[in-house]
């Protein structure tokens, strides 16, 4: 028995010494996933027309969901109006014009994600014709995720995103605004001012836009204070 002692111990020594080995080796393979957002499979939901376009707009979406589930791609769109964000991950948009039968994606690739998607010129009640139809859409602003600014493997609302403006044909995709934090509040007061106030590396900004031209004006830090992030 005592023949085998100093054998066993050698073993422990090289197994201890091994682990560190072993751990970093492991750490950084480990960090390098989390870093990196997971593939997801993905299917079209089914078309929805923009009312007063000759468009019809479905979403790319995670393929567990079911097109039954999520028949209408403007069940999230108007989702994100009220909460600020979609509670869905829409991959991409397609667009198909019934007229030309051309069909087109907004994005190139589907490995993004649009977080929000607002609608313009909107809605504005009038308790003296609480019945006015809504004003046909003429142009989208869309929040999209491009990058794990936060590293945890996923992109989403937790992440830095840029917006993006297109016209209600999904035409014209141009990118407006980089690493946004969050946007506080847009406001559409004609065809050629759109006014965007959000907030980047605990700053205050007023984007000024015009959609006509789908240009960024000019953009404005708002001095509220230094206690004010």
């Amino acid at each position: 028995m005592k023949r085998f002692l100093p054998l066993v111990l050698m073993l422990v020594l090289f197994t201890t010494a091994c682990i560190p080995d072993i751990a970093r080796e492991i750490a950084p393979a480990a960090a390098e996933s989390a870093s990196t957002p997971v593939p997801v499979e993905k299917s079209l939901s089914s078309f929805n027309p923009i009312q007063g376009t000759s468009y019809l707009m479905a979403g790319i979406i995670p393929k567990p969901a079911t097109r039954e589930t999520s028949l209408n791609p403007f069940q999230w769109i108007n989702s994100s109006l009220s909460s600020g964000y979609s509670p869905y991950f829409t991959y991409n948009y397609v667009f198909f014009n019934v007229n030309t039968e051309a069909y087109h994606r907004l994005l190139p690739t589907n490995e993004y994600v649009i977080n929000q998607t607002t609608g313009f010129p909107q809605l504005v009640y009038d308790p003296a014709n609480p019945d006015q139809p809504a004003p046909v859409v003429e142009f989208w602003v869309y929040g999209v995720v491009k990058a794990d600014s936060n590293a945890d493997g996923f992109l989403d609302y937790r992440d830095k995103f840029t917006a993006a403006i297109s016209d209600v044909g999904g035409n014209g995709y141009t990118e407006l605004i980089e690493n946004v934090d969050a946007v506080l509040s847009q406001y559409y007061k004609d065809n050629l001012n759109l006014f965007i106030i959000y907030t980047a590396s605990e700053k205050n900004f007023i984007a000024k836009i015009n959609p006509s031209t789908r240009e960024l004006v000019s953009t404005t830090e708002m001095d509220l204070g230094e206690d004010v992030k």
